[in-house]
């Protein structure tokens, strides 16, 4: 079964087209979707978004936003998107993106 899903950012969709399945970086963990899910809107985390079409598979590297599903769509709103050529090469855009923020500073005491 076919669902209709969309990737965006404020200033560009990066994707919108039918989809099979969607799995997506919640901030509890990883989460499936496919059609038919119940109603529901939650918060992601950077990670891979990985869209499995009617012929082949997407991969993105979303950096936190929002997942409203509903009537056979998912709209996911995210801050920003990195396409990826495969599983691999979402892993290492991940990574890269991880490794080019600042890390956090611990206080002592």
């Amino acid at each position: 079964m076919i669902f209709r899903l969309t990737l965006a950012t404020p200033d560009k969709v990066f994707f919108d087209g039918p989809a099979e399945e969607a799995v997506c970086p919640g901030i509890k963990g990883l989460f499936g979707v496919l059609a038919r899910h119940a109603r529901m809107m939650t918060a992601l985390t950077t990670g891979i978004l990985k869209v499995r079409g009617e012929s082949q598979e997407f991969y993105f590297v979303v950096d936190g936003g929002m997942a409203e599903m509903g009537d056979d769509r998912l709209d996911l709103l995210v801050d920003a998107v990195i396409p990826a050529a495969g599983g691999a090469d979402a892993e290492q855009k991940l990574e890269e993106l991880k490794a080019s923020r600042p890390k956090p500073v611990r206080r002592l005491g």
